[in-house]
């Protein structure tokens, strides 16, 4: 697949709207979710990528910031964690530091099990310090923004209780 056809495809799947559904509780645990991040096709998962564990942090950061910000709201009360799906993640160019897209769940689990779902596809890319941004939209004058979320500790919505 081309870079070009690869960079529709990502435009196309970052354009979808969140959608949040209440669902049953996963029977896939976390930790048998596989290491890397991408599909085993070479052209999609660069050594470069980011592991699957740093991507699922990342993503949960990510939706805890969303909700605090109250830009969702959780269904489910009280909280007790929020995990992602494993996720689908693949390169938008051959190139170390190239951007990515990943696809998933995010995941708010309830006290009594319950579970409300958030379906994601962003488009990221690794800063220069190494964290994980998320492309937010073009400013002003038409240049690209990008947002590194704040960790998931300092989550009003989502820190350990």
């Amino acid at each position: 697949m081309s870079v070009s056809t690869r960079l529709l495809l990502a435009i196309a799947a970052s354009l979808l709207p969140l959608s949040g559904t209440i669902a049953a509780p996963s029977t896939q645990p976390a930790s048998t979710a596989p290491a890397s991040s991408c599909q085993d096709d070479a052209s999609r998962c660069p050594a470069w990528m980011p592991l699957q564990a740093e991507m699922r942090s990342t993503i949960a950061d990510h939706f805890c910031e969303l909700a605090d910000q109250r830009r969702i709201q959780p269904r489910v009360n009280p909280l007790v964690r929020v995990e992602s799906s494993p996720l689908n993640c693949g390169a938008l160019g051959e190139q170390a530091g190239s951007n990515f897209v990943c696809g998933g769940e995010m995941r708010f689990v309830g006290k009594g099990g319950e579970m409300d779902t958030i379906t994601f596809s962003p488009t990221l890319r690794r800063e220069e310090d190494g964290r994980i941004a998320f492309y937010v939209g073009n400013d002003e004058e038409g240049e690209q923004v990008w947002r590194v979320p704040a960790p998931r500790a300092t989550s009003a919505t989502c820190a350990v209780r």
